[in-house]
């Protein structure tokens, strides 16, 4: 029995299952009770055991299987020090049947599932071990007559097999658990992964964008700077300083942007020749959604004043996203894109506001709200938002559609 002492790199109450414990805990405990009253039963009056001592032997094969829920180590030990102790006390009648009782058979096996799958299954095979060796011992010790001896072999090839297949059951049972536990934590360190990689895609992405918006301010400055000498001839000298010393400076600064792009930019990076896009394009967006199939409408309530670049092209690829959502997730749906702009009361500037609501596609379920740490989509909108100081919100609408609400903060004249 020294082996019970073993040690182990597990801890000895994980849970090896991915079920509620609660219903270990029923399972076990009507288990202890049918197993109390059959073992007391059938031991004072088929094994001719002492009552008192029957009813203490149950008793303990009963609360074996209770223990080892919470103590799978201890719990072994008594099952097998009561299952010994039952089968020699009935050795003195010899016209008794099997030494090892059906009852105390069932509550070992019951012992030896419950503790290998709370503990360990070298728990469970030593308490295998000890009960096989105790029958044996039984057999060995106890004074049967010969016309029994058949009868305590057969008993101790069942309890050795039908405890064998119980323990190989449970074995296999915390193996497969193991290795579907496994599978799913690799599954969540995958997907984190993608999850960060994309991330950082959209990031260098955005960075590539507001890089050629920067540029062109840049360039337009540097541009101007460099020739106020020549375009304005009553300029003094040390204005002029002034201004070459500017266009330096934006030089510069453009040249700096472009090492940053060069560390952003992947080997595998198309080169994106074409102008960046902005409100200008969301005609042309909408146009083409609508061709695509469902009905797509634009309500553009904007005034007719210029914005920045930076505005502008978040909210075209605001609308790209959404409408390119609608377009995979609800085909055919009734959409409505609305651009507009909102004076905040409280003196802080305006608001450009974007929405984006789609019905319930036709013939199809309600959409599902999408989550942030999927794609590129609603996070990558997300993250063009709170640059610009705005927010944005993608939620499931009463109806079953999907409406995907911006709000970017612009200056009160609305001037580039």
């Amino acid at each position: 029995m020294s082996g019970l002492t073993m040690t182990t790199n597990q801890p000895p109450l994980r849970s090896r299952l991915d079920g509620p414990l609660v219903l270990l805990w029923g399972v076990g405990s009507t288990a202890a009770v049918v197993i109390l009253v059959l073992t007391s039963a059938l031991g004072s009056a088929v094994y001719g055991i002492p009552v008192v001592l029957a009813l203490g032997l149950g008793l303990a094969q009963a609360a074996s299987i209770v223990l080892a829920i919470v103590a799978p180590r201890p719990a072994v030990v008594v099952s097998v020090v009561a299952l010994v102790a039952a089968a020699f006390a009935s050795v003195p009648d010899g016209a008794s049947p099997w030494p090892i009782a059906v009852p105390s058979i069932v509550a070992q096996c019951f012992v030896l599932a419950i503790a290998t799958l709370r503990s360990d299954w070298r728990v469970g095979l030593v308490g295998w071990a000890g009960g096989a060796l105790g029958g044996i011992l039984v057999a060995l010790i106890a004074a049967r007559p010969p016309a029994t001896s058949g009868a305590v072999i057969a008993d101790l090839i069942v309890f050795g097999s039908v405890s064998a297949a119980v323990l190989l059951g449970a074995v296999l049972v915390t193996k497969w658990q193991d290795v579907r536990r496994e599978l799913m934590r690799e599954q969540r360190i995958s997907a984190a992964e993608l999850s960060r990689r994309e991330l950082a895609e959209e990031r260098t992405r955005i960075a590539r964008e507001l890089h050629d918006v920067v540029a062109h301010g840049m360039s337009a400055i540097q541009v101007q700077a460099s020739s106020a000498r020549y375009r304005i001839p009553s300029l003094s000298e040390e204005a002029a300083e002034e201004f070459d010393d500017l266009a330096a400076t934006a030089r510069a600064a453009m040249a700096e942007m472009r090492r940053l792009l060069g560390v952003l930019r992947s080997e595998d990076t198309v080169v994106e020749t074409a102008p960046q896009p902005g409100i200008g394009e969301i005609a042309g967006l909408v146009s083409r959604a609508s061709r695509a199939g469902g009905s797509v409408v634009l309500e553009d309530r904007l005034p007719d004043t210029p914005l920045d670049p930076a505005v502008s092209l978040t909210v075209y690829r605001i609308v790209q996203e959404a409408l390119s959502n609608v377009a995979r997730h609800a085909t055919g749906a009734a959409t409505v894109v609305r651009l507009e702009r909102t004076t905040q009361t409280d003196g802080s500037g305006d608001t450009l506001d974007v929405s984006v609501r789609n019905e319930r596609a036709p013939g199809r379920p309600a959409s599902a709200p999408a989550p942030d740490s999927g794609g590129h989509g609603i996070r990558g909108m997300r993250e063009r938002t709170a640059l610009l100081g705005g927010r944005l919100e993608a939620e499931r609408t009463d109806d079953g559609g999907f409406v995907v609400l911006a709000s970017i903060p612009v200056p009160l004249k609305g001037t580039a």
